[in-house]
């Protein structure tokens, strides 16, 4: 549960920008997200937008649905980490 209420606080501060948990923003809302997508995507996802973007056919997806590049936010590992277990929390 710490590490959910850290992800929080680094949702709200890096992710908030262009997401929220129950509309689409500026990109897709992630409240359940962890039921649609696999931890290491959402990880993958988090960590290395960019390469997701050129290699990941449901990344191309979104990008073309979106028409918005998801930029790194200068997260660590471990931040990723908090984010993660933080969307996890937030699933109905």
């Amino acid at each position: 549960m710490i590490k959910a209420k850290s992800g929080e606080k680094i949702f709200t501060e890096k992710c908030t920008q262009c997401h929220k948990l129950d509309e689409r923003y500026t990109g897709p809302a992630l409240r359940d997200v962890t039921s649609r997508r696999t931890p290491e995507f959402i990880l993958n996802q988090i960590l290395n937008p960019e390469e997701m973007t050129k290699r990941h056919p449901e990344v191309k997806k979104m990008l073309a649905q979106y028409a918005t590049q998801m930029t790194f936010q200068n997260v660590s590992e471990d931040d990723a980490k908090a984010i993660l277990e933080y969307l996890r929390s937030v699933n109905k």
